[in-house]
């Protein structure tokens, strides 16, 4: 994981509370699992080291306390580890960063080792965001500085051939010619020095 907010796993638990409903009373049955949990993890801490508690125990405590909405975290695909959702926000930002700005969502679950619908939450969240410009085309996420590169891209390959159609772009990239046409004439006379006609870029002198 990243640097910030880690994952906890089978050796690490946060210290958590309950909470109040959306009236401001407190759960009562809640709270007598919770000091019970308490109770419990005091008895270990006081303990040998020989009777910590295993990470079975913490896997099953931190459930607990989740089903019961005492505390918001995911599990992981494998059930070894738990996040919360601030910092999935931040590792599927990473991802995005270390593949250039442009990643397939279907591939985050792999990569995360967390399942689709949180990913999906969690890109959702970043897009409404609006950071970097990020925008959602078919089942990839793309940045700003993506489409500038693809644009850089382009005007190089266009500088040693001289025409370019926008459809062969499109192909080479794996984008629509749509979406690219969009890119390209968005950035006509600053990144890309051509001139667009009838579907073709051609050099500007």
């Amino acid at each position: 994981s990243p640097p910030g907010e880690p994952r906890y796993g089978g050796a690490s638990i946060r210290c958590l509370r309950g909470d109040e409903d959306a009236t401001g009373s407190v759960d009562h049955a809640a709270m007598d699992e919770i000091l019970a949990l308490q109770a419990e993890l005091a008895r270990v801490q006081e303990a040998p080291t020989a009777f910590k508690l295993s990470e079975p125990n913490i896997v099953e405590i931190v459930s607990t306390l989740s089903q019961l909405r005492l505390v918001d975290v995911l599990f992981t695909t494998n059930g070894k580890e738990y996040l919360t959702p601030e910092q999935l926000l931040r590792e599927v930002g990473d991802e995005i960063l270390s593949h250039g700005g442009r990643v397939n969502v279907a591939d985050l679950p792999a990569l995360l080792n967390v399942d689709l619908p949180h990913i999906e939450r969690a890109v959702t969240q970043l897009l409404a965001a609006g950071r970097d410009g990020l925008q959602r085309v078919g089942g990839e996420v793309l940045t700003e500085y993506y489409l500038d590169s693809l644009a850089e891209e382009i005007d190089t390959a266009l500088r040693g051939v001289g025409r370019l159609t926008l459809a062969e772009v499109a192909v080479a990239h794996a984008l629509s010619t749509d979406f690219v046409t969009s890119v390209v004439e968005s950035r006509i006379g600053a990144l890309i020095h051509a001139k667009l006609s009838g579907g073709s870029l051609f050099t500007a002198s």
